[in-house]
């Protein structure tokens, strides 16, 4: 059973598409492309922006597994409440706005991004449309119930900390992980913690200038060194993909190992 999609006229979408495109430049050190970016994330998505407003209704359709269905069924019910309540004529122009701003200026390419969670997203864009016969759109319901009911592959997330003091946190990691974090390690936790603020841009930045900076270490290290263990490329080239992965604790934990590794290979 399949039903068209309008990609660009999801919001959701095209906050992913954004991400993703934010990623890249900031691993390939393009400043340029980077602030572009980043001027339209803040432009379009700021708290109380048209298009944050629609966002958040997507978002609230994250971390659904634990829930039960029937809260599942409520939750969409509300979602379509909220989506309706908007305006949704203002909400189109802020699209058609975005949309033309990021094929003049980032490219028409930005939108053959994979977006991991497409699947998802797309069906709640279809679901909050409502603009299915009654038969179609109870089925796309139940579809999206049964995808948000399915148990994600990610391990426990980290907690929404933004009220939490830092050096507590970061206790609570050191006495996890048996390990004493480096100034690096720090800076990446606390970027973390504080992401919240400004829905996550500034620690997505620093996050990718990050990596980017630890795989640079590795690829000279291969290049100087020809008795390089193999598992460094395994790691260069695994690292090249991260901007497809979500920015979870699996993720952040391994890119602190590899911090980790980083030291030793310097020192």
């Amino acid at each position: 059973m399949k039903f068209n999609h309008n990609k660009k006229r999801n919001t959701a979408f095209m906050y992913e598409v954004l991400i993703v495109e934010l990623s890249k430049s900031s691993m390939s050190n393009n400043i340029s492309r980077k602030n572009k970016l980043m001027s339209m994330l803040k432009e379009y998505f700021s708290k109380g922006r048209a298009l944050r407003k629609d966002l958040d209704i997507y978002k609230s359709f994250e971390d659904t597994s634990s829930l039960a269905p029937d809260t599942l069924i409520n939750l969409v019910q509300e979602a379509k409440r909220q989506f309706h309540s908007l305006d949704r004529g203002s909400i189109y122009s802020q699209q058609t706005n975005l949309i033309n701003k990021i094929n003049k200026e980032i490219g028409h390419q930005t939108w053959s991004n994979f977006i991991p969670t497409y699947k998802r997203i797309a069906t709640v864009n279809q679901v909050l449309n409502e603009g299915l016969s009654p038969k179609k759109q109870v089925l796309m319901e139940k579809k999206l119930v049964d995808l948000l009911s399915k148990p994600t592959s990610e391990k426990k997330p980290f907690p929404n900390v933004n009220n939490l003091a830092v050096k507590t946190f970061i206790e609570k990691f050191n006495k996890e992980y048996e390990q004493s974090l480096d100034n690096e390690q720090k800076i990446l936790l606390e970027k973390y913690i504080m992401s919240p603020n400004d829905d996550g841009l500034e620690f997505k930045v620093y996050f990718y200038e990050e990596v980017d900076r630890l795989r640079s270490v590795i690829k000279e290290k291969i290049s100087a060194d020809v008795s390089t263990p193999a598992g460094l490329q395994k790691i260069s080239d695994q690292m090249g993909a991260y901007n497809t992965r979500p920015l979870n604790r699996e993720l952040i934990t391994e890119v602190m190992r590899i911090q980790t590794l980083v030291r030793e290979i310097n020192s």
